[in-house]
């Protein structure tokens, strides 16, 4: 029988939905907008692609620094804060003229956007404390990607579209305002989980992080992390100007794009529907779904079609999109009894951003240099090893270093 929320559990699922859903809109309207960037301010990709590595140059350190401190803070005020501050990004980057001004707002929006996932996965780590219920909760907190991922394009990329790239930023900040309100009213009284944290702060300060990381195979996962994001940020990245070069206008490239959201629901289903089975452990599950990308990515050679493309790159961001909740939510809190729950899901983020800045200033390099079959082949051989990486993480001898090893498999 299926575990029912209490008023707080659905509080705190409900705010943390609406804050990330609106951090997406905050987030993705960048590459929704890079063509409409591009043309206006004569930027090549290789320019407009370093607006992407600033953002997740920033947003990577930030995940390092909030990961370790997130502990030790007030999760609540952490996230309202940090939607607050990108959105007051978005508002300025709307402004902006000269590429180095956004280059800069770009990385302060970065370093504000990292302030919300780690305090998130602590706050689902107090407040759900059973296998099935994290589970649960960790799927329809991630399910908001989809959401704000489908956001984000279809009010940036129409806004660029039908009337200037300044109002797929303004818009989205507008967007957060009420979504910070509703949060906070939600919010109110919540357990913050820092009383609980003092007391248990000796018992659990005695477990070193990296002896554990390294005995836990996590240093293999971190670097398969740093190779997902690469992949999975570079289609979301150059996916709608790569569909506007494949359409009749930037308009039917930006209709066209949105199936891969869309596609991305699937995504997250199929991944949800393995868990479920309960036949296979969490890191072999980011495996598994990282081949399948890369086996969606191998018909993009050929294809030059718009409709296939998209449904292509739809079904391979459908699996990254799947294996996120997994890898971002669901391995750190194998880290739970250990109390190294925040800081391992920062380094988890903090790696897929390092990957993210790399799809940005290289893969804008590569695309501007040697087109996109160069680009298309990047993400087929990065998916392959990062399957064997993922797979090799979760050998039995690396998941019983664990304390507490049996938290990665269903009761």
């Amino acid at each position: 029988m299926r575990e029912k929320f209490s008023p707080e559990q659905k509080n705190v699922l409900g705010a943390s939905a609406l804050l990330y859903t609106a951090a997406y809109i905050n987030r993705l309207n960048l590459s929704a907008a890079l063509g409409g960037i591009m043309d206006a301010l004569a930027f090549d990709a290789g320019r407009a692609g370093l607006l992407q590595t600033a953002f997740a140059v920033t947003y990577a350190l930030g995940q390092l620094i909030n990961g370790a401190l997130v502990d030790r803070l007030n999760p609540v005020r952490h996230m309202l804060l940090g939607l607050a501050g990108s959105a007051l990004c978005n508002l300025l980057l709307g402004a902006s003229a000269g590429d180095g001004w956004m280059v800069f707002l770009c990385a302060c929006n970065g370093a504000f956007q990292s302030m919300l996932w780690t305090p998130i996965v602590r706050l689902l780590a107090l407040h759900f404390t059973t296998q099935k219920s994290r589970e649960r909760a960790n799927m329809l907190v991630t399910a908001t990607l989809v959401a704000g991922h489908f956001a984000a394009w279809l009010i940036a990329g129409y806004l660029s579209g039908l009337f200037s790239w300044r109002h797929s930023f303004i818009v989205p900040a507008l967007v957060a305002v009420p979504v910070l309100f509703g949060a906070s009213f939600m919010l109110r009284g919540v357990r913050t989980g820092r009383a609980e944290r003092v007391q248990d702060a000796q018992p659990r300060a005695g477990k070193p992080a990296l002896p554990l990381f390294l005995a836990s195979g996590l240093v293999l996962l971190l670097v398969a992390s740093v190779l997902y994001g690469f992949v999975r940020d570079g289609i979301i990245t150059w996916a709608p100007q790569l569909l506007s070069a494949a359409g009749d206008s930037a308009v039917s490239g930006a209709t066209v794009s949105l199936l891969i959201p869309l596609i991305n629901a699937l995504g997250l289903w199929a991944g949800y529907a393995l868990l479920k089975r309960g036949r296979t452990h969490n890191r072999h599950l980011v495996a598994y779904m990282m081949l399948a990308a890369g086996v969606f990515c191998l018909p993009l050679m050929a294809v030059t079609a718009l409709l296939p493309m998209a449904l292509l790159m739809g079904c391979a961001c459908a699996c990254l999109y799947g294996l996120n909740p997994i890898l971002t939510g669901l391995v750190p809190l194998e880290y739970d009894r250990a109390g190294r729950v925040g800081l391992s899901a920062g380094l988890i983020d903090s790696c897929i951003y390092v990957g993210s800045a790399l799809a940005g200033l290289l893969g804008g390099r590569v695309y501007a240099a040697y087109g996109s079959r160069a680009l298309f082949i990047s993400w087929i051989a990065l998916s392959a090893l990062a399957f064997v990486l993922a797979w090799a993480s979760g050998r039995r001898r690396y998941l019983a270093a664990l304390e507490g090893a049996g938290e990665w498999r269903r009761p």
